[in-house]
């Protein structure tokens, strides 16, 4: 501390007893000056609460300490919609065949470039097929033509391309989404053969889910799908009964169903257990025919708006018929009544009502579009959205929407450096399972030198090797560690880097031990 004892240039008029307290406040402060600048020289940065005794273990602040600190590892669902309805993201009608399968193949590796995990695939809108279907007709956007083979199948070369990559390909379906009015259908389209199962809204035809034969029906196109193709998941989006359809219910006549089978419940009643059955019949088939693969629905953002198309996601997590949930939460932090840190909260509150044991993940929906946007000025908008995510605690990752927006320039290189700079493995999602208790072992590592090794465990056919970085550190000194995915395979040996700290975890699909020992690498 500095005593002035001068003040504009004019001496202060000092006693013989105010020279000798003088004398004794500069002594002092000669010795609190030496103190401080021998402290400084010995203490490492990153040792708030003292000196280290020993100068040589000066390095050892970057080590681990087995004894009290954590190591924290988020498996997360990292998905991207492809969206073909329109050729919003893929396929452009212009495009021969041959270009068409090299641009499927780019928006793939894009997506893996980018470190994320799941391809959510558009394969059925309107009734339409993106695979050789023996229920539905080709795609018109493949060749302009509904009903017309392209001569390749994309779903196909989707599943091989992503697979080959080490990513997941999740089939995305409109299911109640029949055929546009005024659409020119092939002769095989659903519609030409059962018509009496649709009702027109505005100018499209869509499937009425009152009738027991829709589920059916829709049943059989996810039967297919998971027969004929070694699809990881099925997704569905928001296109319940129609936007607009609950301000004027009366513009669905369903009257005749409603009698039939209405029972004592409300009309309102009555079409939220409609879908009800839609997404349980969906749910079933996908596990019936694949159980290790995973179904789940993106409903509208705010649960008001999904209440608005008769959906009850409620209901779903209580029947155990969703795997997770992914709200189109496409609002900014700044929105002033759906900010996402408040929306996020509500879908959180949605897991709890239904109690743990029927709690479901929420992977919410990202609004990439929107980059440029009032509130979506700056990426650090959706940095923070992924952060909000990782916080609360049934947030298991996010799906950004759309592929073509997060695949090229400012969105791409911001993303890859700073959103998910590792890669990361997909957590266990099955029938409402958050967590369950490992199958197989966790490994133990050792050194040789640089490089870590570990025997095979039993029941694993795949190891994870993690680097660990420094997240936070508690008042009491405790550090969580964030461990980072550097590498996956079949191996039993890495060879690290000098001053970082690794653990190693064993893998079998989607069961995942417990974390190794944690090594430190001098």
């Amino acid at each position: 501390m500095l005593y002035t004892l001068y003040s504009n240039n004019t001496k202060m008029n000092i006693t013989m007893k105010n020279l000798f307290v003088f004398n004794i406040v500069r002594k002092l402060s000669i010795l609190l000056l030496l103190f401080v600048a021998l402290s400084l020289g010995s203490c490492s940065k990153s040792d708030p609460e003292g000196p280290i005794n020993k100068p040589d273990t000066e390095e050892q602040t970057d080590q681990f300490n087995q004894g009290k600190d954590q190591v924290v590892i988020n498996h997360e669902f990292r998905g991207a919609w492809l969206t073909t309805v329109m050729g919003l993201d893929w396929p452009s009608t212009s495009q021969s065949p041959s270009n068409q399968q090299a641009a499927l193949k780019k928006y793939i590796q894009n997506i893996k470039d980018l470190n994320c995990n799941v391809v959510i695939m558009q394969v059925c809108c309107n009734m339409e097929a993106y695979w050789n279907s023996s229920i539905l007709p080709w795609a018109a956007q493949l060749t302009g033509v509904q009903g017309k083979d392209p001569g390749y199948d994309p779903l196909e070369i989707a599943i091989s391309t992503a697979h080959s990559l080490g990513l997941e390909l999740h089939a995305w379906i409109n299911p109640l989404r029949c055929s546009g009015v005024s659409t020119s259908r092939a002769a095989n389209h659903p519609y030409n053969i059962h018509p009496e199962w649709a009702q027109q809204y505005g100018n499209t035809y869509y499937w009425d889910p009152g009738n027991p034969e829709v589920a059916d029906f829709l049943g059989e196109i996810v039967t297919e799908l998971f027969t004929n193709y070694d699809i990881d998941g099925l997704h569905i989006d928001d296109f319940f009964y129609p936007d607009g359809l609950k301000d004027d219910p009366k513009t669905w006549d369903d009257s005749g169903l409603y009698a039939l089978y209405g029972s004592s419940k409300s009309l309102t009643q009555w079409r939220e257990s409609n879908i009800n059955r839609v997404v349980k019949t969906l749910h079933s088939k996908t596990h019936e025919i694949k159980p290790n693969a995973i179904f789940g629905v993106s409903p509208a953002g705010r649960m008001e708006l999904t209440k608005y198309l008769y959906a009850d996601p409620e209901q779903w997590i209580a029947e155990g018929s969703v795997d997770y949930l992914a709200p189109q939460i496409y609002w900014p932090h700044s929105h002033s009544f759906a900010g996402f840190r408040k929306v996020l909260n509500s879908w959180q509150e949605v897991t709890y009502s239904s109690g743990l044991d029927k709690a479901v993940p929420i992977i919410p929906g990202l609004a990439a579009y929107r980059l440029g946007e009032s509130g979506f000025e700056n990426m650090s908008e959706f940095y923070d959205q992924v952060a909000d995510t990782r916080e609360v605690k049934y947030g298991r990752g996010n799906i950004w929407f759309r592929s073509a927006h997060i695949s090229a320039g400012t969105f791409y290189n911001y993303m890859k450096k700073n959103i998910y700079p590792y890669s990361s493995l997909i957590p266990k999602l099955s029938s409402g399972i958050l967590s369950a208790t490992p199958t197989i072992n966790a490994p133990y590592i050792s050194l040789n030198d640089k490089q870590i090794q570990w025997d095979k465990i039993d029941g694993a056919n795949r190891y994870a090797v993690y680097e660990l970085s420094k997240e936070k550190t508690s008042a009491s000194g405790k550090v969580t560690w964030r461990a980072n995915l550097v590498t996956s395979g079949d191996f039993t040996t890495y060879r690290g880097k000098s001053g970082k700290n690794y653990v190693v975890i064993a893998i079998n699909g989607k069961d995942y031990s417990q974390t190794s020992n944690v090594v430190y690498i001098n």
